[in-house]
């Protein structure tokens, strides 16, 4: 089995209350894999969105450690922790991407959607402002997730919710991560653009891990191999997606497959015929 490329250990996070203090992550221990897609479920409230910006160094843990074995000195872990001198996560943030839960408000209004995906590009020091490699790389991440080039000088404002989605997609891919976060990317779109979204994220895993934070199991059950569950700031299920499904064993896991819709069972023809 390879080395994780990202490895959480004993995290707790505790948030105040006016009773004291509530745990919304109570010794989490979580290793993501090279390759790997794995969805992140569990009913609101369950720790999933604080366990993501731990994951991605937007918020401290109260104790335990995140170490990634990413970057420029790939396969040596390094600990990560918010830092907030300039430059100083580098490294992290261009190994490890995000797609946040509400991507049209993530991006910018003043800029165009290549303009949107040039952005990582620059910020991060891959590619100059302006330069054609940069341009091009965004195309070239925008027609990957079935963008067209007819909508790469479009504004967030002119886009619908499913572009808007794939286009964040985008963003997160242009720096070549090795591991993208994506957190409820399919919340809130009807169906067709649920699709989309589904569709580029499948595109994604091409070429990176991918983790999908969600409360939706429906959505992540054909795209994620491994799913984790989180009920009250704990694990209680890592296993490959299939096994949760069949045979969910927490509680908390069985009421979130039951919830799953069902088809009507077929009517019983024969019965008819044969009479």
């Amino acid at each position: 089995m390879s080395a994780p490329l990202l490895s959480a250990r004993g995290l707790v996070r505790r948030y105040r209350t006016t009773g004291g203090s509530r745990a919304v992550l109570d010794g989490v221990d979580l290793d993501v894999r090279p390759g790997e897609s794995l969805a992140l479920l569990g009913r609101s409230g369950a720790g999933k969105s604080t366990l993501l910006r731990v994951l991605l160094a937007l918020e401290a843990a109260d104790a335990g450690t995140v170490t990634a074995a990413v970057g420029p000195d790939d396969g040596e872990p390094r600990g990560v922790r918010p830092r907030w001198r300039t430059g100083a996560l580098r490294w992290y943030r261009r190994a490890v991407q995000h797609v946040p839960q509400d991507c049209a408000a993530s991006l910018d209004p003043r800029l165009s959607a290549l303009e949107a995906v040039e952005q990582p590009l620059v910020r991060l020091g891959v590619h100059r402002a302006g330069s054609a490699a940069a341009s091009e790389r965004a195309a070239e991440c925008l027609e990957d997730v079935g963008v067209s080039a007819a909508l790469h000088h479009h504004r967030p404002g002119q886009l619908s919710g499913g572009q808007a989605q794939r286009v964040a997609v985008a963003r997160a891919l242009a720096p070549r991560p090795e591991l993208v976060l994506a957190d409820e990317p399919v919340s809130g779109l009807d169906a067709p653009l649920r699709e989309q979204v589904l569709d580029a994220l499948h595109r994604v895993r091409r070429s990176t891990a991918l983790v999908v934070v969600s409360h939706d199991l429906a959505a992540v059950a054909a795209l994620c191999e491994r799913t984790a569950v989180l009920h009250a700031g704990r694990l209680v299920e890592d296993r490959a997606t299939r096994d949760v499904l069949a045979d969910p064993r927490h509680e908390a896991v069985r009421e979130l497959v039951d919830a799953l819709p069902r088809l009507p069972e077929a009517p019983d023809r024969s019965a008819a015929l044969t009479a």
